[in-house]
C-alpha cells in the first residue's frame, strides 16, 4: 500500500518509517558516507512534516551542499547527482533486505519528495513493538527529510478494520511449505545476484580478508579545483585532518561492497595518511588519479599510464602516444568524454596485489568504479584476453561519455593482459 504525499501520517506510521530509516542509514550502502544519509534523512523528515516546499533543488543545494543562494542548478547538478546516488544505494539496501523491509522508501526520479510504500499495512505490528532510533530524533546537523508518496488502493487504516478469519490447519501447513519454498528460491536468486566480478576474484585472498582502500585527496593542486568540485568528506575513520574526495570515497565504497560479498573487509585511508608500511605485502585498492600520488606511482610501469599533471591524459607506455585526455580548462558541463584506468596486478612497489580504479577526472573515476562492480562488464573485459591466457594481471583503459557533468555509458578503449 502506498501513501499519498498530502495525507497526514499517524504516530504509528511515522514510527515505522523512522524505524526503517534508521536501519537504512546504518546499512552498508549508507553508513560509511556522510553526504547521502544526510540528504536522505532531510528528504524523509520534511516529507513526514509536510514541508515539501523545502525540497526544491535549489533549496537542497544551499542547505545540504553549501551552494550560494544564486547558484545555477542547470550548470551545477550536485543535487541531482546526490539523488541519483541515493537511489542506487536504496536499491542495494532493498536488494539485501528483501521482504524483511517493513517500508520501502524511495526518491522518485525528478523529485526530492520521498515516497513510502508499505508492503504490509502498518497495523500488523503493534506500536509498542516499533523501536525508532532515538539518535535520529536528536539529529540537528540537517533539517528533517521529506518523502513523496504514491496513492494506494486503500486509505490508511482501512485494512485494519477488516476482521480476520481463522485459517484451517491444512491451509497453515500449505502456507508454511510455500514460505519455505519461497525462502529457498529467494536465497538462490539472491546468491545469483551476488556474483562477484572476475576482476576481484582471488584479490583479497592473500590478506586474510583485509583490504586497504587508499582514497585520493580533495583538490591537491591549487590550480586544479575543477578536478573535484564537491564539498570535502571527512570522518573519524580516516584519522587525519586531510579532506578526502567525496567522489573517490563513494567509488571506493562501491568496490568495498563487492568485496564484502566474498567476506573481505575494507579499511579506508586518505592518501596523505598512507606510507609504504601501510600498503606493503597486502591487497590494496587505490582510487583516484591526479589527486592520488600512489596511483601515479604504481601505474608508471603498466602498459598504459597517466601523463604528467599538465597533460591530464593517459599514455601508451610503449611509444608515449596519447590514448585519451581531458581539457579541464573547459567548464565541466562542456566536457563530453572522460578517461580512466581499471587494473589488477601484482605491484613491485607494494609487493602485493593491487587494484586501481582511477579516472582523469572524478566523473570517470565513478564510472570506472561502477564498471568494476558489474559482473557483466568483467566478463566483457576478460573475453578480450588472448587464448590460453592464465595470468593474473589485466589493465583496461575506459572511455566514459559525459553529459552535463554526469557520467554516462562507459566503453573499453584498450585492454592488455599479462
Amino acid at each position: 500500500m502506498a501513501t499519498p504525499a498530502t495525507i497526514s501520517f499517524s504516530a504509528q506510521e511515522k514510527a515505522l518509517i523512522l524505524s526503517e530509516l534508521a536501519l537504512i542509514l546504518e546499512s552498508a550502502p549508507f553508513r560509511s558516507s556522510k553526504r547521502y544519509p544526510a540528504m536522505l534523512e532531510y528528504c524523509v523528515r520534511h516529507t513526514l512534516d509536510g514541508e515539501t516546499e523545502k525540497l526544491r533543488e535549489r533549496q537542497l543545494g544551499i542547505v545540504l551542499f553549501s551552494r550560494t543562494p544564486g547558484y545555477e542548478t542547470s550548470s551545477d547538478p550536485i543535487v541531482r547527482m546526490g539523488a541519483s546516488e541515493i537511489r542506487k544505494r536504496l536499491a542495494q539496501y532493498y536488494d539485501i533486505a528483501g521482504d524483511l523491509a517493513r517500508v520501502r522508501i524511495s526518491l522518485p526520479p525528478g523529485s526530492y519528495v520521498a515516497e513510502f510504500r508499505f508492503p504490509e499495512p502498518p497495523h500488523v505490528m503493534p506500536l509498542a513493538a516499533i523501536q525508532p532510533d532515538t539518535r535520529l530524533e536528536s539529529v540537528s546537523a540537517a533539517p528533517a527529510m521529506a518523502v513523496q508518496t504514491v496513492p494506494g488502493e486503500h486509505e490508511p487504516g482501512a485494512i485494519a478494520r477488516r476482521k480476520r478469519r481463522p485459517i484451517p490447519v491444512f491451509a497453515q501447513v500449505f502456507v508454511s511449505v510455500a514460505i519455505i519454498a519461497a525462502c529457498v528460491w529467494g536465497v538462490m536468486s539472491f546468491q545469483s545476484r551476488r556474483q562477484v566480478p572476475a576482476l576481484w576474484r582471488g584479490f583479497a585472498g592473500s590478506g586474510n580478508g583485509q583490504v586497504l582502500a587508499v582514497v585520493g585527496q580533495l583538490t591537491p593542486h591549487a590550480d586544479d579545483k575543477s578536478m573535484d568540485s564537491d564539498p570535502p568528506l571527512s570522518s573519524d575513520i580516516y584519522r587525519t585532518n586531510h579532506y578526502v574526495s567525496v567522489g573517490d570515497a563513494s567509488s571506493a565504497m562501491r568496490a568495498c561492497l563487492v568485496l564484502a560479498r566474498i567476506g573481505a573487509d575494507c579499511q579506508m585511508k586518505a592518501v596523505l595518511a598512507t606510507d609504504l608500511s601501510n600498503v606493503h605485502a597486502r591487497p590494496v585498492l587505490f582510487v583516484g588519479a591526479y589527486n592520488n600520488p600512489w596511483v601515479l606511482r604504481v601505474t608508471q610501469t603498466l602498459p598504459y599510464r597517466f601523463g604528467d599533471l599538465a597533460c591530464k591524459c593517459i599514455l601508451d607506455s610503449k611509444d608515449g602516444s596519447h590514448v585519451g585526455g581531458v581539457d579541464f580548462s573547459m567548464p565541466r558541463n562542456k566536457i563530453t568524454t572522460d578517461y580512466s584506468i581499471v587494473a589488477r596486478f601484482n605491484s613491485e612497489i607494494t609487493d602485493g596485489p593491487v587494484v586501481v580504479i582511477a579516472g582523469i577526472g572524478p566523473m570517470s573515476t565513478e564510472a570506472a568504479a561502477e564498471f568494476s562492480a558489474i559482473p557483466e562488464r568483467s566478463r566483457e573485459l576478460f573475453a578480450l584476453a588472448p587464448k590460453g591466457w592464465k595470468g593474473a594481471n589485466v589493465e583496461a583503459v575506459l572511455a566514459t561519455e559525459v553529459v552535463n557533468g554526469i557520467p554516462g555509458h562507459t566503453r573499453i578503449l584498450k585492454a592488455t593482459f599479462w
